[in-house]
């Protein structure tokens, strides 16, 4: 039988706060769902910030803290650095709201919001492919892993051009950049 050694996992101090905001945001979510109309399109600025509530606030927030969890057991090295967890959810949390607030309220603050999931992505690509990089057994799991947070982190680049689209008004094909943004990011990463 193979066992899993649980050495390597980080304190749950650290985790905790992903699972605790994840939730908060997934009944908040829940709640915002029954004023929205279903027969607004999802183009519909309204449509757009309950979607990033709910999958970057309780979808993507969930998975950090399990992947901060899972990661290191999996491959059974310790994180590249642990501290940079205490980073990564202030800046998805800030994000996720200020992104939200764009949607909703102010479209110019719509970048401002990207940047910073922008930014905490990019922290937490650098910490897991690190710690993968530690790893001394390349199996099929780590390429998996890596290759995963590619299109995350490509499909979260594509969501941040929208965010400038979208709120500083640059031109792109909005439609066709938002299914290449649900793709890499729903397609390449969740399933």
């Amino acid at each position: 039988m193979f066992s899993v050694s649980r050495d390597y996992a980080p304190p749950f101090g650290m985790i905790a706060p992903f699972f605790i905001i994840g939730s908060i945001f997934f009944f908040v979510g829940t709640v915002l769902l029954l004023f929205l109309d279903p027969l607004h399109g999802h183009f519909d600025p309204m449509i757009a910030g309950w979607a990033h509530w709910f999958l970057l606030g309780f979808v993507m927030m969930i998975i950090f803290g399990a992947m901060a969890q899972l990661i290191p057991v999996v491959v059974e090295v310790g994180h590249y650095s642990v501290d940079l967890y205490y980073v990564i959810w202030p800046l998805l949390l800030i994000g996720t709201l200020t992104m939200v607030t764009g949607f909703w309220i102010a479209p110019a603050v719509l970048p401002y919001g990207g940047l910073l999931v922008l930014t905490a992505m990019l922290i937490y690509l650098y910490d897991t492919l690190m710690t993968l990089k530690k790893a001394e057994n390349v199996t099929l799991t780590v390429k998996t892993a890596v290759a995963a947070n590619l299109f995350l982190t490509t499909g979260i680049v594509v969501g941040f051009l929208l965010t400038l689209a979208i709120g500083a008004g640059i031109k792109v094909d909005v439609a066709w950049w938002l299914g290449t943004h649900a793709v890499l990011v729903l397609g390449g990463y969740v399933v």
